[in-house]
């Protein structure tokens, strides 16, 4: 009886070592910082004038980082217009591919994906007139 309770008692204090210690990571090692989300400035002009477009609608798409081990990446759209000088701020932007979508009803649409982190946390985008109906 006596040799049952110390395998049973060892079973129990293996299986609690072994859900203490997440899975793919050794002990006494910490899960890595979440990158530092950075502010995303986008400017919109016209092509062929330069001058900045106001009201342009921006829809912005990227993935946000998954919250700890279990946790689950997911997608988030931000929407804003632009002020009169063509600029817009997206705060907390997670560094990584982001897919901007630029309207404006007097210029083509715009739909591009950008890499952005601290370096190129800008985005210049010139809308081009609208093409005339045929």
């Amino acid at each position: 009886m006596m040799r049952t309770r110390s395998w049973m008692q060892l079973a129990v204090l293996g299986l609690a070592g072994a859900l203490a210690v997440p899975c793919g990571l050794k002990a006494g090692q910490s899960e890595p910082p979440p990158p530092e989300p950075i502010t995303l400035t986008v400017v919109v002009s016209d092509s062929q004038t330069g001058k900045p477009i106001s009201q342009a609608r921006l829809t912005l798409t990227f993935r946000q980082p998954k919250e700890g081990q279990f946790g689950h990446a997911k997608t988030l759209s931000y929407s804003a217009k632009t002020d009169p000088q063509g600029r817009y701020q997206f705060p907390y932007i997670p560094p990584g591919a982001v897919t901007l979508t630029v309207t404006d009803e007097h210029h083509q649409s715009f739909g591009k994906q950008f890499s952005v982190d601290k370096e190129h946390s800008t985005l210049e985008v010139k809308l081009k007139a609208p093409q005339p109906l045929v």
